[in-house]
C-alpha cells in the first residue's frame, strides 16, 4: 500500500476518501465500506501525526461503525495516537484490542522471537504471516518512545495476564464441542477481545 509523501498528500487522501464515504451514505443511508477505507484513514491520520485531526477520526469512527472490531495495523495506529494523546487508560484498551486481533503482532514490532500457537484463526488477519503486511511507512513512523510504551506495556503484568487467559481460552476452543462450555468460552473470548475489562 503506498502513501502520500507530504502531509498535504496525507490530508488529501483524507478528504477524499471521507468524501466518498459521506457519498456512499447519502446514497444508500449507511457507509458502504467493503473496501476497508474505514481502515486505511486510521493509518493516514497515524502518518500526518496532528492530535486534533486524529481525535475527530476516532469519534467519527466509533460513531459510523459502532460495532467494528477493527482490524490489526488500524487497532495499533489507534493505540499509538491514544499514547500520543498522554490517553493512558484508552491507548491500553486499544492496545489489549490490537494485541487480541492478532497475538503475533507485538512481539513482531519489538523483534521477538515468534511462538506460533495451536489455535485456530478464525479470519486472515489473525494468521501470523498477516503481520509481514504492516507497511513501512507505518512501521517508519512509530518512534523510540511509542515502542518503548509498547514494550513496556506488553510485558506489563496485567497485560501479559489478560494474553494467557486469551490464550487458554483460544486453546480450549479448538478442542471443545459445541455446547453451554465453549459458547461461555466464545462469550468470554470477545469480551477480551473488545478490552470490556476497560469500559
Amino acid at each position: 500500500m503506498g502513501f502520500p509523501k507530504t502531509l498535504k498528500g496525507l490530508s488529501n487522501r483524507i478528504t477524499k476518501i471521507r468524501t466518498y464515504l459521506s457519498e456512499t451514505k447519502r446514497e444508500y443511508g449507511w457507509l458502504d465500506d467493503s473496501g476497508g477505507l474505514r481502515y486505511e484513514l486510521a493509518y493516514l491520520y497515524f502518518l500526518l501525526d496532528d492530535n486534533r485531526r486524529s481525535s475527530e477520526y476516532m469519534r467519527w469512527f466509533d460513531r459510523e461503525f459502532p460495532d467494528d472490531t477493527g482490524e490489526p495495523f488500524q487497532l495499533l495506529c489507534r493505540a499509538l495516537m491514544l499514547h500520543r494523546m498522554k490517553k493512558t487508560t484508552e491507548a491500553e484498551k486499544f492496545f489489549v484490542k490490537t494485541m487480541c486481533s492478532n497475538i503475533y503482532m507485538v512481539p513482531s514490532l519489538l523483534d521477538m522471537k515468534i511462538e506460533y500457537e495451536e489455535i485456530h484463526h478464525s479470519i486472515d488477519w489473525a494468521e501470523p504471516g498477516y503481520v509481514t503486511n504492516m507497511p513501512d511507512r507505518l512501521r517508519a513512523a512509530i518512534t523510540p518512545e511509542d515502542t518503548t510504551w509498547i514494550r513496556d506495556t506488553y510485558h506489563s503484568m496485567r497485560i501479559q495476564e489478560i494474553r494467557a487467559q486469551y490464550l487458554e481460552i483460544e486453546k480450549q476452543l479448538v478442542i471443545l464441542p459445541p455446547g453451554e462450555k465453549r459458547k461461555a468460552l466464545v462469550t468470554q473470548k470477545f469480551k477480551l477481545a473488545k478490552a470490556r475489562m476497560y469500559d
